[in-house]
């Protein structure tokens, strides 16, 4: 998705803008998404496992309750925030908006499929650890150690890799780039430390191996190492084809390749695409919900499993040291924006005072002058 609001709009207008055309292109992720609910528990350990995970996945989303606070955005990565409740819920639910405080913003569908996947290489026997590239708060990835530890699969590993400090930095050039854009948006870096304590506070630290820094830096140092399942959400094009180029070459047959914002960024699309292309891999590319689509790998074809040296590392956006944690709301910034337009109308009648006291006879000398002018014109 590459359209959002120009840069003349206000950002109140320009994100409210953005919000209208997601709801518009994606419909039918919304007509889809499903009610926020977890099953109850019950007396078997199956049931207990099913109700733990559907309540973590709903705690992820920060969902368990009524009402939740989505951030939204302008170009220039102004952000702000407003409340969703009723209707509007079915935003988070189906991954189409940013949480305030939720630690995954990929939705409920991508949250049940994922851990489908979860079961099933660990029912099948599939050997190999799990790795997502591009945790943000480390949601999903939670998930991934979550559904292990549920299953007894504690001797597996999850690995969680991301700058830790939001996207590289990026040209604008001309027109829209979703990359320089997204490099601007500040609420996008989260530090390595917020992550692992949350990890920490939900009792997931155990069996976790943090990778931060940009993949092109990063990824490379992982490659050989099994993986049963593998979950890209890089959005660009460099970051997606770093991670399969970092990734898929130890993936075991029978494991699952997971492609977040494969439908929505064309750089993202465009990327696996290549890479399947240049590797002869044929397996068919499944949807998992409007947003993202995976496969499971069928056979050892694909790019060999041999070293790799880093590549060129991109450069971090320069950000404060503490950066505000308070996003304002929607009301606020359109309340702030009129008060700019206020203060720029009373300074220019400040300046006009100022001129007409410092010449008190200036005004009407120039009104008497036009008056005669269209005397002298109708004569």
């Amino acid at each position: 998705m590459s359209t959002v609001g120009s840069e003349i709009d206000p950002p109140h207008v320009a994100a409210r803008r953005l919000r209208q055309i997601i709801e518009s292109r994606f419909a039918d992720g919304l007509e889809q998404a499903r009610m926020p609910a977890a099953p109850g528990p019950g007396a078997e350990a199956e049931a207990l496992r099913e109700a733990y995970l559907g309540l973590l996945k709903l705690a992820l989303c920060d969902l368990v309750g009524t009402t939740t606070t989505s951030v939204e955005r302008a170009v220039g990565g102004a952000v702000m925030s407003r409340e969703l409740a009723g209707d509007d819920l079915r935003f988070r639910a189906a991954g189409l908006d940013w949480p305030l405080h939720g630690l995954s913003m990929v939705g409920l569908a991508r949250l049940d499929d994922l851990q489908r996947c979860v079961d099933t290489v660990v029912a099948d026997g599939i050997a190999g650890d799990l790795i997502e590239c591009g945790s943000w708060r480390g949601g999903a990835a939670m998930l991934m150690r979550a559904t292990l530890d549920s299953l007894g699969a504690s001797e597996r590993s999850v690995f969680a890799a991301d700058s830790f400090q939001g996207f590289p930095a990026a040209q604008a050039g001309e027109g829209y780039n979703l990359d320089a854009d997204l490099a601007g948006v500040g609420f996008l870096a989260v530090p390595l430390e917020e992550v692992r304590a949350s990890f920490q506070r939900l009792g997931l630290e155990r069996g976790v191996t943090f990778v931060p820094g940009f993949f092109a830096d990063t990824l490379p140092t992982l490659r050989g190492h099994p993986w049963a399942l593998a979950r890209l959400d890089g959005d660009s094009y460099d970051a997606t084809r770093s991670a399969l180029d970092a990734v898929y070459s130890s993936l075991a047959v029978g494991g699952y390749l997971v492609i977040d914002d494969f439908y929505p960024l064309d750089d993202c699309r465009r990327a696996v695409e290549d890479f399947r292309a240049e590797h002869g891999i044929t397996e068919p590319i499944e949807a998992v919900d409007w947003n993202a689509a995976r496969w499971r790998r069928a056979s050892a074809a694909g790019p060999p499993s041999v070293p790799e040296t880093a590549g060129t590392v991109p450069e971090p956006v320069a950000r404060p040291v503490q950066e505000p944690t308070r996003v304002p709301t929607t009301e606020e910034v359109a309340l702030r924006y009129e008060l700019s337009l206020v203060r720029d109308r009373l300074a220019a009648a400040e300046q006009e005072i100022t001129r007409l006291t410092g010449a008190p006879l200036a005004g009407t000398k120039e009104w008497l002058k036009r008056r005669l002018r269209n005397i002298e014109a109708a004569r």
